[in-house]
């Protein structure tokens, strides 16, 4: 009677025990998880994944189909970027128009067509910001995204990094165009608009983010990284031609390597290493699997 009693303790032991693990187990998941997702480098990550999750196989017929669906370029009622207006933006499809990079800076983006009907597009990666302006075009082709703080680089981080002489490349996935940067402002205001006026003649890019790389200089979001550049030429959009300007959604980091700049490099935290080498979802499943492995062991020792 006693050997029976024990036995019935020694299981709800050990379901209890059992229990107990799962549960801190689940609390543990959910607490790391909404750290992440709520941290800048977590952000960051989503905002990439969003980015090449939506463009991964863009093609020029895609491209072009993109450029006909309803967008908006209100400019003020654009929000700062946060992981519920991420995770909002997943729900809301968002079709690029092309891709933009500029390989010194190790900068690479998707590029999309005004802000989007439900604003969705600034959470995907970089947008153009007036309409009726063309790529390759005698005008100020203006573009704009998020500066997310360095961490990978995402988006425009490394914008304030680029100088003059700088190639920047935008594609239609018809056509490259090959701009050289000139100049480069990080004081400009928001109400500094004229930045975005054509210049009679003139065949230009301008690129926009928020100076917050040094916001005991600029202040959080009350100044602009500006950066213009002069259109040098174009080329098909051939495969091996949109490789070597990094227009594609995975840059070989043979030809990455070839282009950028030591100090772009050594200017980026450790976590850009694991950036360019992790996907979200490598990011999310290892963690997840080490997790499991460990409860797995946990409920073994309990039960055997």
């Amino acid at each position: 009677m006693k050997t029976h009693q024990k036995e019935r303790k020694s299981v709800s032991t050990k379901i209890f025990d059992s229990l107990y693990v799962i549960i801190g187990t689940v609390l543990l998941v959910v607490g790391l998880s909404l750290f992440f997702f709520n941290s800048k480098v977590g952000r960051a990550y989503m905002l990439r994944d969003n980015g090449e999750r939506v463009s991964q196989d863009l093609t020029a017929k895609q491209a072009d189909r993109n450029r006909k669906v309803k967008t908006t370029y209100d400019a003020s009622k654009t929000t700062d970027v946060d992981t519920r207006q991420l995770w909002d933006a997943r729900k809301t499809p968002a079709g690029a128009i092309g891709r933009m990079s500029i390989p010194q800076a190790d900068i690479h983006n998707p590029l999309f067509q005004g802000y989007g009907a439900q604003l969705q597009n600034l959470s995907y990666g970089v947008c153009t910001v007036v309409p009726n302006r063309v790529m390759g075009g005698t005008n100020n082709f203006v573009v704009a995204g998020h500066y997310m703080g360095n961490y990978g680089p995402a988006v425009l981080d490394n914008l304030h990094l680029t100088q003059a002489g700088d190639k920047i490349y935008f594609t239609d996935m018809h056509r490259i165009y090959e701009y050289v940067e000139t100049s480069m402002r990080y004081d400009i205001t928001p109400k500094q608009v004229e930045v975005e006026n054509n210049i009679p003649g003139k065949k230009m890019v301008t690129i926009i983010t928020c100076s917050d790389f040094n916001v005991n200089r600029y202040g959080y979001g009350q100044h602009r990284t500006v950066a213009v550049g002069e259109l040098v030429g174009s080329m098909p959009a051939t495969k091996k031609n949109l490789e070597n300007t990094e227009l594609t959604n995975k840059v070989s980091p043979k030809i990455s390597q070839k282009h950028v700049r030591y100090k772009v490099i050594k200017a980026q935290p450790k976590s850009a290493k694991i950036y360019r080498s992790l996907s979200l979802k490598q990011i999310i499943f290892w963690p997840l699997m080490i997790i499991g492995v460990i409860v797995l062991i946990c409920l073994l020792k309990i039960w055997l």
